[in-house]
Formats: C-alpha cells, structure tokens, sequence
C-alpha cells in the first residue's frame, strides 16, 4: 500500500466573517490514505491571523496540499503549487510579492480591509474558496486537480478548475507537449469529438454554436489531465465559451488516445 513514495499533508485554512467562539475550536484531525497516499487534516482558523482579530474578513477557505518527501522531486512539486495558489489568491494589479499561501492570505484579508475602509457602506464582501486533490497517480505521473471560486465584486464570481501533471521522478511540471508525442494528430482527434458533442458539421464554423476559438480555429484547453484510464479536457468560464455556458468538458477512454500517449 505504501510503496509509492509521496505522503500529503493537507492543510485547511478555515476561516469566514463574523465567526463566534463556538466555530473557533480547534479542528480536529482526520488520519486516512488512498492506495498510494497516506493524509492527514490540518486548519488555521481566523484568530491566527491578527488582521482578522475584531474587525470584519473575508470569507475564505483554503485547502491544499503538500507533498512530505526529503528529495527535490517532492519539493518541485511544493514549489508550482505555492506558486499557483498565490497567483489564484492576487487581487493586485502589479502582482503579489509574497512566497507563501499564508502571505497570500494575508494580502487577501488586507485588499479587502482597505475596500471597505474606502467604501464603508458597501454592502459587498470578498470571498474565496480553493479545494485541491490528487485526481490520479500512476508511477510515473501525478495529477493534482484544484478547483476554485473567487469574488471580489462585480455581477459574479469566477469559478475554475485547475490540472497540474507532474512526473513523479523529477517533480517537474508537464506542458500539454511533454504529455503527447504529437500533439497535432490529439488535437485533431479532440476537434471531431468536440463538433461530434455539440453537433458542429465537420467543415463547418467552430464558433457556429456561440463558441469563442481565436480566429475560428478550434485550440485545446489550457487544463488537460492524464490519468489512470481517462484523459480529460476541461476549458474554463470565458476561455471557450460565455460565463453562462460553465465549463465544457471532453473525457476520452485512456485506450482511445493511446496511440499519441507519452505517460
């Protein structure tokens, strides 16, 4: 069960506005493992953070993960998703300066301080929500799969998912090219399945149906996950469609892309 090498840590940030005593008690730990991963649960609350301590937050909850390994490969893979809950956490126009999701946090909590010292009687609050898991692990890949929802204003939110392919004996982050040995013959395959579920004519204008493909060109999604038996497509709010459409999403028999498979 344990011969794979990675054990998580996940970490939940927990916290919302206006929290009594009762919800700030101290989160109780859950032990548990997968067939390749052992866990456990850990929180912060908001009388952690001084910002939060009498005044009115945001609401946020956090949950991520860390990989626990003493090797480079482990630490790599700490190393993108630090980097990438930050970036989901900056609401600055110039870019966050800090290192870690805590700093990342805190930034948070203090734009949105100064939106309501600027704006005392709005009636807007900031919200954000991030959920991460391991989708799949192979022994030669791991996919992490993180979903989240942001408000900072405005009709609505944004909601996204995010897939990051990791090879598991470096660490290193796999582009959609490290993944395919030729990546052109799965996009064409991609663009038949695609026109095939949403009943776009072969020849026929992409965008026909409301789509949004630069240039009337058909792309793949930035998200594409490898797992054990599937790989996954999943284009976001705006990148190929209205907010209102959601996220569109294509899923193919593992044996059916095999052909065009590196891992």
């Amino acid at each position: 069960m344990y011969r794979n090498i990675f054990s998580l840590l996940v970490i939940f940030i927990l916290f919302s506005a206006c929290r009594d005593e009762k919800s700030d008690a101290s989160v109780k730990q859950v032990k548990g493992d997968t067939e390749a991963l052992s866990f456990y649960d850990e929180g912060l609350l908001p009388k952690d953070f001084e910002a939060c301590k009498g005044v009115k937050c945001p609401k946020i909850r956090v949950n991520y993960l860390k990989f626990r390994e003493d090797r480079e490969a482990a630490l790599a893979m700490n190393r993108y998703n630090e980097k990438n809950l930050i970036q989901i956490l900056d609401n600055t126009e110039e870019g966050s300066k800090t290192e870690n999701i805590k700093g990342a946090v805190e930034e948070f909590i203090k734009d949105y301080q100064n939106f309501k010292n600027d704006f005392p009687n709005s009636a807007i609050g900031y919200e954000v929500e991030i959920s991460q898991s391991v989708l799949s692990q192979t022994k030669d890949l791991l996919v992490l799969e993180t979903d989240f929802y942001i408000f900072t204003g405005g009709a609505h939110g944004y909601g996204a998912k995010r897939f990051a392919n990791f090879d598991i004996a470096s660490g290193e982050l796999l582009t959609k090219e490290d993944l395919f040995s030729n990546l052109d013959a799965f996009k064409n395959f991609a663009e038949k399945e695609f026109r095939k579920k949403y009943k776009i004519p072969e020849g026929g204008n992409i965008n026909a149906k409301g789509f949004f493909f630069e240039n009337d060109k058909f792309a793949l999604p930035e998200n594409i996950a490898v797992t054990k038996n599937r790989v996954i497509l999943v284009y976001n709010r705006y990148e190929a469609a209205s907010y209102a459409e959601g996220e569109l999403n294509l899923s193919f028999p593992k044996n059916k892309v095999a052909q065009w498979l590196i891992y």
